[in-house]
């Protein structure tokens, strides 16, 4: 039996949301303080990706979330702990920031 492969938004640097929209990958992963900007702007959408688990996080949750990133970061997260994130547009310039958590 070969590794199970989860998907990954930011590997595909592509991505359909439920209501159709296709959104791509700017440039490549964003960290630090584009994370935290980007983060904070209530226009943004904060996709998180867990396993098979692909869900928008609500503005309430985002903080704790963003923390978690900033933790990783800095080198002081879970050692199986791993994020990357990275900022995707939409035709109408609309902006999503994508974190992917693996373990």
């Amino acid at each position: 039996m070969g590794e199970r492969q989860y998907p990954s938004v930011v590997r595909d640097r592509e991505w359909v949301d439920g209501a159709g929209v296709r959104w791509w990958m700017r440039g490549g992963e964003v960290q630090g303080k584009r994370v935290a900007r980007l983060g904070r702007d209530l226009g943004v959408r904060v996709l998180h990706v867990y396993l098979d688990d692909v869900r928008e996080v609500p503005s309430a949750e985002r903080g704790g979330l963003l923390e978690r990133v900033g933790v990783f970061e800095r080198g002081k997260a879970d050692d199986f702990v791993e994020f990357r994130v990275a900022e995707f547009r939409n035709a109408a310039g609309q902006k999503l920031l994508v974190v992917e958590e693996t373990c």
